[in-house]
């Protein structure tokens, strides 16, 4: 089982390629696997060269199958839901994030994905907790650091989410999605000073936020959890 390590250390190595060399590096591990007889690293490889070519459809296709057939790896299904949650499948990213974690309670990486999904739905304190567990483990994080802002400004709490907004900005000065929320953030936090600056600040941070958790209820209500994929259920149970 020790291909199953190498595979791991191969996946993670492509992070520190450009995406043109990436996803030729990747394609070449999808070769050697198919020829190891090991299809559904293959499969997977080849699903991770497509999305990295842009063809996010055919990447799912692949990754779906791959993830059929090769044990729970948290990298795999880490992977899987990141790219679930870029085509907007939010409520079946989640199912193969929290999958990862039971392989790995303290994926730095499914724990962050899944923060951001659980934000997509209007679920910012369960979103938070996900980004203060992160922060636990690797408190110079930057992209918990960075959404954690972003949450807790969702939230009313301004002060607190400049702070950590700002400490994004002193980890990595190059963050520009931190330096725009943290510029939007000052902009609310002046405008509700305004005559009319707080009707639109209560609008967009309280009356929207509430009508969209609405709707995300009653589409995934909580005693349904999420969607779970057919396979998903014969592979894996998720009572």
């Amino acid at each position: 089982m020790s291909h199953l390590g190498e595979y791991e250390k191969s996946f993670l190595a492509l992070n520190d390629l450009d995406e043109t060399s990436a996803a030729l590096k990747a394609r070449g591990i999808a070769e050697q696997a198919r020829g190891a007889g090991h299809d559904g690293f293959a499969l997977f490889f080849e699903g991770e060269a497509a999305c990295l070519e842009g063809r996010l459809r055919k990447g799912e296709k692949l990754m779906r199958e791959a993830a059929s057939r090769l044990p729970a790896m948290d990298f795999i299904l880490t992977d899987f839901g990141i790219l679930l949650s870029r085509l907007g499948r939010t409520g079946e990213a989640l199912y193969y994030l929290d999958r990862a974690l039971e392989q790995n309670d303290d994926s730095i990486l499914a724990l962050g994905q899944k923060g951001v999904s659980l934000a997509k739905l209007c679920r910012d304190h369960d979103a938070l907790a996900c980004f203060d567990r992160v922060l636990l483990l690797d408190r110079s994080n930057v992209h918990a650091l960075r959404n954690k802002g972003v949450i807790l400004s969702r939230l009313g709490r301004e002060k607190e989410a400049l702070e950590y907004l700002e400490c994004a900005l002193a980890a990595d000065s190059k963050d520009e999605h931190a330096r725009a929320e943290r510029k939007n953030l000052l902009e609310e936090m002046r405008l509700r000073g305004t005559p009319l600056g707080w009707l639109l600040i209560w609008v967009r941070k309280k009356v929207l936020p509430f009508f969209k958790r609405l709707y995300y209820r009653y589409r995934f209500p909580v005693s349904a959890q999420f969607p779970v994929p057919e396979e998903a259920h014969q592979q894996n149970p998720h009572d």
